[in-house]
């Protein structure tokens, strides 16, 4: 299905392997779009899946995973929290494409010193995770919307927001405010753009089977004194118990959800926030 054909999406974060940004880029690239694979320039790492023993190198690998398909890319890095890098990679984005048609604020803090009682939490570690949560999605929603009213071509923007975004979870204060304050910028931009034909709306994932939940589990398995492994399948078991459809979610289905939101199949949707959790808390 081509839903997508002559459009161009730009997704921030999506540089990850096994991510919800990859798999993202991989489903609007499958239905038509030219795809701009946004995200922080990393050193290249080894990885071991499906195709064996290979390289990863982040925005360059999912941008050879696009043109794979068929599908026109291009690999740009920057910080989402930097102003001026925001706006030169917007510009970038045009000059290569002539046109941004769909934004998906993809990218996030990786988990890390915040995940404390909110009574320990260093204030540069809240800062931290709000900066490239919540302002970083500010302003990179910002530079694309602008761009946008210009073209009077309307669009899609889809903000990648969480569960924890919408039930506080203990051990969250900084991930699960940042969540939060990006369903209320998904509803005021939303009411702003509405009139110039561009959609707004957020997509809240609950667990999900990712390299970023291997990071998830890193950051608790000093203090529990067990292998990461260990505690990753832990965390999962847990969740699965708890999940009416019976297993965590994937990568792919993120990205289903957010090709739809991206598609005229959404042009009557606004100021929408999404769960995608099996039922872990909506049911």
């Amino acid at each position: 299905m081509q839903r997508l054909a002559g459009k161009v999406a730009l997704i921030t974060g999506a540089g990850g392997w096994r991510a919800i940004g990859e798999a993202t880029a991989l489903r609007l690239a499958s239905e038509g779009a030219a795809v701009a694979v946004a995200d922080l320039k990393r050193p290249p790492f080894d990885i071991e899946d499906d195709s064996g023993k290979r390289l990863w190198e982040g925005t360059s690998s999912v941008t050879r995973e696009v043109e794979a398909l068929g599908a026109r890319a291009f690999p740009i890095n920057f910080d989402i929290t930097a102003e001026d890098q925001v706006d030169e990679a917007v510009r970038a984005v045009l000059k290569h494409f002539g046109q941004i048609d769909i934004l998906v604020n993809n990218a996030g803090a990786s988990p890390g010193g915040d995940r404390v009682a909110t009574v320990d939490l260093p204030k540069e570690e809240f800062e931290r995770v709000v900066d490239i949560n919540l302002i970083g999605t500010f302003l990179v929603s910002r530079a694309v919307a602008r761009e946008m009213i210009k073209a009077r071509r309307g669009g899609k923007i889809i903000i990648v927001s969480s569960v924890a975004g919408r039930h506080g979870r203990p051990l969250r204060a900084a991930y699960s405010a940042s969540k939060f304050g990006l369903i209320g910028l998904t509803q005021v931009l939303a009411r702003e753009l509405g009139p110039h034909n561009i959609n707004v709306n957020a997509v809240c994932p609950g667990t999900i089977d990712t390299s970023r939940l291997d990071s998830s589990a890193r950051a608790v398995c000093a203090e529990q004194g067990l292998p990461w492994q260990e505690v990753r399948a832990r965390m999962v078991a847990q969740r699965v118990a708890a999940t009416p459809i019976g297993r965590i979610g994937t990568p792919e289905d993120i990205a289903g959800v957010v090709a739809f939101l991206a598609s005229s199949d959404a042009d009557f949707m606004a100021g929408q926030a999404v769960v995608a959790d099996g039922g872990f808390v909506t049911i």
